[in-house]
């Protein structure tokens, strides 16, 4: 009624439609929820689609490409550690909340127990510290984390960009040094620096 008053009375306005996009499988049953309400209501136009079908009307929009391709997410868990049993891997998966009161030094349990095919240790920063959890790992295939921290610095108060490549020093030690980054709306950027750091705490980053 609203879109048919506007139109009546030459009022600016653009019905572009609305995208409401489930993240988890858990919320597609409030999905369906959602287009059952509209439907007894008299929303007309209301469909389900998948994420495909979603990204081909906003290809800027990330919405289910991993999990078309099998893959689940579990949220609100974390691993704590694991064991090596000859050439069998096992994952120790316990509740984010359980840690919360956790010390840092006594022995964590696991919830759940997972033995997967191929583990890819992508924790980041905290991936040495995890990765020295997993029993039966040998000591010498982790290697030693050296700690750096890099600032960037934004070219200002310009109002065309003074560069139009990427431009770069010779690599140093602990990166590729001071450079000259555009980003997609031609914002530059220098750095980062390098300031070498003693570590970071363990136990926060470890329960990120």
């Amino acid at each position: 009624m609203l879109y048919k008053y506007c139109s009546e009375h030459d009022i600016p306005h653009e019905q572009t439609g609305k995208l409401i996009v489930a993240t988890r499988f858990s919320e597609i049953p409030k999905l369906n929820d959602i287009l059952n309400r509209g439907t007894q209501n008299g929303v007309d136009g209301l469909k389900m689609m998948d994420g495909v079908d979603a990204m081909k009307m906003e290809p800027e929009l990330q919405c289910g490409e991993a999990e078309n391709n099998g893959t689940i997410f579990t949220y609100n868990s974390t691993v704590i550690g694991g064991h090596i049993d000859g050439n069998e891997i096992s994952l120790h998966i316990s509740e984010t909340k359980s840690l919360k009161e956790w010390n840092g030094t006594s022995i964590l349990q696991p919830e759940l127990v997972l033995v997967p095919k191929l583990i890819v240790n992508s924790a980041g920063l905290s991936a040495p510290t995890l990765a020295k959890r997993f029993t039966g790992l040998q000591k010498r295939v982790v290697p030693p984390a050296y700690y750096a921290r890099g600032c960037y610095f934004t070219l200002s108060n310009t109002k065309a960009a003074p560069f139009r490549h990427l431009i770069y020093p010779i690599p140093e030690d602990g990166g590729l040094g001071v450079h000259v980054t555009l980003d997609l709306n031609g914002q530059v950027k220098f750095g980062p620096d390098v300031e070498w750091i003693d570590g970071v705490d363990d136990i926060s980053s470890f329960q990120n």
